[in-house]
């Protein structure tokens, strides 16, 4: 009796199967869990918003609901790979933690999860009344952030890579007797891209400073926006 007993248990024990819900709280749990208390802060702030998106999935599936998770993982991803103030380390972590989310969906017949940052050139050229403008400084930003920076060569070219997306783009020189030359444009990145400005007319200071409404203009390149990018991740 004892032996049959036994197998009756473990034959119920073999029936019992995880469900996709205590999958998804396994892999928060022993995955995403543990590379979030690896976070600095300013990160972890920013993971904790894509973790509350994750959590309603540990106790029942719902597809709008991984959209709305994917959707947050994703433009939080993208907001830490273009942080120039976050550190090469940092963000390696978080490029594995994608790719580690994007396996464990995946693997269970899921659509891809975190989108790739794909990455393009733009070529800028400078014209300052009808002449290349050499050495000017150019600066990409998006929401406010300096994403890329560079200065034109003796042909009035400069090139950067930025991931897809929207930016705002200028130039800036500083010329004699106060005068500077200053020219912004927003521009869509869907693919390699070309930016050209026709500047004819220099502007003061205070100008510049209207115009910006406030934001600050970045004057020189900056190593730390020279130093190489973090790699894609598939």
């Amino acid at each position: 009796m004892q032996i049959e007993d036994w197998k009756t248990f473990r034959r119920v024990e073999a029936d019992i199967q995880k469900s996709f819900p205590d999958e998804i709280h396994e892999f928060l749990t022993k995955v995403f869990n543990v590379y979030l208390i690896r976070f600095p802060l300013q990160v972890f702030k920013q993971f904790e918003v894509v973790r509350d998106k994750l959590i309603p999935l540990t106790s029942r599936f719902d597809n709008d609901k991984y959209n709305e998770y994917c959707d947050a993982f994703s433009k939080v991803y993208r907001a830490v790979l273009l942080d120039r103030a976050i550190s090469d380390d940092i963000k390696k972590l978080v490029l594995e933690l994608a790719s580690k989310a994007n396996s464990f969906f995946t693997s269970r017949s899921m659509p891809l999860c975190v989108k790739e940052v794909k990455y393009y050139g733009v070529r800028v050229k400078a014209v300052f009344e009808g002449k290349p403008l050499s050495d000017t400084l150019v600066v990409v930003e998006s929401e406010g952030r300096v994403i890329a920076s560079t200065k034109t060569d003796p042909n009035g070219i400069a090139y950067v890579e930025v991931p897809e997306g929207k930016y705002d783009i200028y130039l800036y020189k500083g010329l004699d007797g106060g005068k500077y030359v200053y020219e912004e444009k927003n521009m869509v990145v869907p693919q390699d891209s070309e930016v050209v400005f026709s500047v004819s007319e220099t502007k003061t200071r205070t100008e510049i400073e209207k115009e910006r409404e406030g934001r600050p203009v970045i004057r020189e390149v900056s190593e730390s926006l020279e130093e190489p990018r973090v790699g894609e991740h598939s």
